[in-house]
């Protein structure tokens, strides 16, 4: 497409994009796989690894760097939307009363992975000292890949439980409840990082934090309040005025655009807006405000999964590379798995409820290819590092729902499990399990 101009050529590289992620789509859900998995893959077979290897270098013709960065700024538009949806849907009611149990849980399922990716770090810099980027160093590496290799995708967690049948299920209760703390530890984490890495100094670090921390009291005592007022009117039966969604729309991007000023990045602000939309706007209120930039988001984000496949190289990861895979992917599964059913069964859960509390809590997806993006951007980790932890994430999460299945086939019937261990069962609320990586009905 070198030939045609670059606008032209944006748009046939959508097309081309949502077409190979569609006929992806049988082959990953005859292998019961998540979105992301068939997306991901989708940006691998169109890079270097597969199509590049084609005589004439077919990748390098179909997206030139002149189209990549039109593309990139497309794919930004998906991701904003996208964080948007994953911070409306986190609803944290159903911790009220039970948070002690489910904080143990999630400080279990991040403290072992982080401890050994931290303890993992001075070996892989011995071994090979060009690993960093260009802007890291072992102080900044360290928590990076302890974030990175820690932390948990909600929304394939969500669509796990579900499709596992596990949604009313304690273990399913507990692991949703897990995977949102997880992800506002994991965000709160990457903010300071990202901002270490620019090289603030110490005065400018509590500046950028105490500026957050006006910015999330605005959202929480004015944008909040005001979004319940705009948005929680009643309107007459049949009204279709666009007004709602382009008030929250534009909500979105200028959130987005206040915490790039601050500092930190726009996905941030998607974020953060998502967790100050009202849940107590119904479901008419809901449906007509925020599915229209649900749908945009996931139609527009197979874009950046796709820029995030086309840097990866296969061919250049040689045996050094798929050792350290094979590392990261043993302290990321095994280290949650271990922090998560260890602590579960000191809160006496059952074995096999533990082993599957800790299985589920392995899911990557969304939030971690963006993590990753934005650290190689900030120049924390090289291409290769880069490559490694993005199939490390696509690893996790493809062998959680194996297991899942297998241990939820050959489960008994659960046993009673005490009112303070599971959140949302005594009072007889249930969490919104409403997250998915998949466009909503």
């Amino acid at each position: 497409m070198k030939d045609s101009p670059p606008e032209a050529a944006v748009l046939a590289d959508i097309a081309l994009v949502l077409l190979v992620g569609a006929a992806l789509g049988p082959l990953r859900r005859r292998l019961r796989q998540p979105v992301v998995v068939a997306e991901i893959a989708a940006g691998v077979a169109l890079g270097p690894s597969v199509l590049g290897l084609l005589p004439g270098d077919p990748t390098e013709a179909l997206f030139p760097p002149e189209v990549r960065s039109r593309l990139a700024a497309v794919a930004q538009v998906g991701i904003v939307l996208l964080l948007f949806s994953a911070g409306r849907e986190l609803d944290f009611r159903a911790l009220r009363g039970r948070g002690r149990a489910v904080l143990a849980l999630t400080a279990g399922s991040l403290a072992v992975p982080f401890a050994l990716a931290v303890a993992l770090t001075p070996a892989l810099l011995a071994a090979r000292p060009g690993t960093a980027g260009s802007t890291s160093s072992p102080l900044l590496l360290a928590p990076f890949l302890g974030v990175v290799l820690s932390v948990g995708a909600l929304s394939v967690l969500v669509r796990i439980v579900r499709e596992n049948r596990l949604t009313s299920s304690p273990v399913g209760v507990m692991a949703t409840a897990c995977g949102a703390l997880t992800e506002v530890a994991a965000w709160c984490a990457m903010v300071a990082l990202l901002t270490a890495a620019r090289g603030l100094s110490t005065r400018h670090l509590f500046l950028t934090l105490a500026l957050l921390a006006a910015y999330a009291l605005v959202m929480a005592f004015v944008v909040r309040p005001a979004l319940r007022a705009c948005l929680g009117r009643r309107r007459p039966p049949g009204d279709r005025s666009a007004v709602p969604v382009l008030v929250v729309g534009s909500g979105v991007f200028l959130s987005s655009w206040c915490t790039s000023l601050i500092g930190v990045h726009a996905v941030i602000g998607a974020f953060a807006f998502g967790l100050a939309m009202p849940r107590d706007l119904g479901p008419g209120a809901s449906r007509a405000t925020e599915d229209p930039l649900h749908h945009t988001g996931t139609l527009l984000t197979p874009v950046f999964f796709a820029l995030a496949g086309l840097t990866v190289d296969l061919t250049g990861l040689g045996w050094h590379g798929v050792l350290a895979v094979a590392v990261f992917l043993t302290v990321a599964w095994g280290g949650k798995f271990a922090g998560a059913a260890l602590t579960a069964r000191l809160l006496r859960l059952p074995r096999r409820d533990a082993a599957t509390l800790g299985a589920l809590v392995n899911t990557k997806g969304l939030s971690e290819i963006v993590m990753l993006s934005l650290g190689r951007d900030a120049g924390l980790v090289d291409d290769r590092l880069f490559t490694a932890l993005l199939l490390t994430a696509l690893l996790s999460t493809v062998l959680v729902n194996p297991v899942v299945r297998r241990l939820a086939a050959e489960a008994p019937p659960p046993p009673a499990v005490p009112d303070a261990l599971v959140p949302g069962q005594a009072d007889g609320h249930r969490p919104a399990l409403r997250m998915t990586d998949e466009p909503r009905a």
